[in-house]
């Protein structure tokens, strides 16, 4: 019985702290709509003109803070906020 009251302790503390899934099948070129189909309604959204800003704000992460920059219907750049790649030389 100790034993999986452990094991239940243990999985709930690391789905917990489980990577937020979805940044990761964004791809650069595809539309809104395919956007949204993989990673939900954005938590907010900015722009003007043929440039959108949608901001995603994960439930079990809400320190981190994602977008997708969306310039004529289709994904221009995406990312975490803040975070920076380091650039192949």
């Amino acid at each position: 019985m100790l034993k999986l009251l452990i094991l239940i302790v243990l999985v709930t503390l690391f789905s917990g702290c489980a990577p937020w899934i979805g940044i990761h099948n964004i791809e650069l070129g595809m539309t809104k709509s395919e956007v949204m189909q993989q990673m939900g309604k954005p938590s907010n959204v900015s722009g003007s003109g043929s440039e959108e800003y949608l901001w995603y704000i994960p439930a079990n992460r809400f320190w981190e803070r994602y977008y997708v920059h969306i310039v004529n219907g289709k994904v221009e750049a995406y990312g975490q906020l803040g975070k920076q790649e380091a650039q192949p030389q």
